[in-house]
């Protein structure tokens, strides 16, 4: 046990300064004035798109907020144009540009396989559409344009918009027809508050394709388990962004996370040492704590004061 807290020190020191999503910033060219607030880091998410849960995650909407060329989107094969991608900013924004990056930059991971596949043509005319009264509109037009073959694209909007709720649609890509990617999605203006949209509790037991996950909130303190007490997570949460480190006890290493609770989900990505990062870790909540079988969990959920 006290290996094991050792390592979890070690680890929330690297959750503490790892500031992964953000570094990625470095690989993209120089944008106008104004944080990308779509960004996994200030609370932005990305909705999965109807299909995608029969798609490799290399393939998710969500990779499409982690600020880099490597990981991205990829459309359904059979599923003719045009595209509708939802995101969700974490409060109330005033929007001036909207930048689609239309790079294919695949990185070589871990196990030798590439971060993504050679597959689909990328967006050109699209459309960003926002929304201040919820997920479901009504949404209006705030700009459209049409995104570079390959490279990264801003278009400003005729003028600044306020929306909280997003909508891509993509009418066209540059083959014409069949699937299409896109890698990034940044949203350039300012918020009313980064991490806004504070979660009451996100204390719970969330589904994910490799085994629950469980949380509990403590202030603003975050205690979790994964892989039945194979893992630990540990970390805090401001408004709705976690930032966690991880253990785990079964391969003997450490590493961090990037969450963002809504909608009764996790959206976000763990990384490995060195911010590599390793996947999304998306989940949706289960139920609550209360009653929940925790198993070998209970040690970490609820540590010796």
């Amino acid at each position: 046990m006290r290996a094991w807290n050792m390592a979890l020190a070690g680890a929330l020191l690297l959750a503490g300064c790892s500031n992964a999503p953000a570094e990625k910033a470095a690989e993209k060219p120089a944008e106008p004035a104004g944080d990308n607030i779509l960004h996994i880091s200030w609370g932005g998410i990305a909705e999965a798109d109807a299909g995608e849960a029969k798609r490799h995650w290399s393939t998710w909407a969500i990779n499409l907020v982690d600020g880099g060329a490597a990981y991205g989107w990829l459309s359904d094969k059979g599923v003719a144009l045009p595209h509708a991608l939802n995101f969700e900013l974490a409060g109330n924004g005033k929007i001036a540009a909207v930048a689609l990056d239309n790079r294919f930059e695949p990185v070589v991971r871990e196990d030798g396989s590439m971060s993504q596949a050679a597959e689909g043509s990328p967006v050109r005319r699209f459309a960003l559409l926002g929304s201040t009264k919820g997920p479901e509109g009504p949404f209006e037009t705030l700009v459209e344009g049409e995104a570079k073959a390959d490279a990264q694209t801003v278009v400003k909007l005729p003028k600044e918009a306020s929306a909280r709720w997003l909508r891509l649609r993509i009418d066209s890509n540059w083959a014409g027809s069949g699937q299409t990617r896109l890698s990034d999605v940044a949203v350039l203006g300012t918020l009313e508050q980064r991490g806004a949209a504070a979660v009451a509790d996100i204390g719970g037991v969330y589904s994910h394709e490799y085994g629950p996950i469980a949380l509990r909130q403590k202030g603003n303190e975050i205690f979790g388990c994964y892989n039945d007490g194979l893992g630990a997570l540990r970390g805090t949460i401001f408004g709705r962004i976690m930032r966690l480190a991880w253990f785990s006890r079964e391969e003997g290493s450490i590493g961090s996370a990037t969450l963002v609770a809504a909608n009764g989900k996790l959206y976000g990505f763990w990384y490995r040492p060195e911010d590599k990062m390793g996947s999304p870790w998306n989940a949706a909540r289960e139920s609550g704590l209360e009653g929940a079988d925790l198993g070998k969990c209970r040690a970490a959920l609820y540590p010796p004061a």
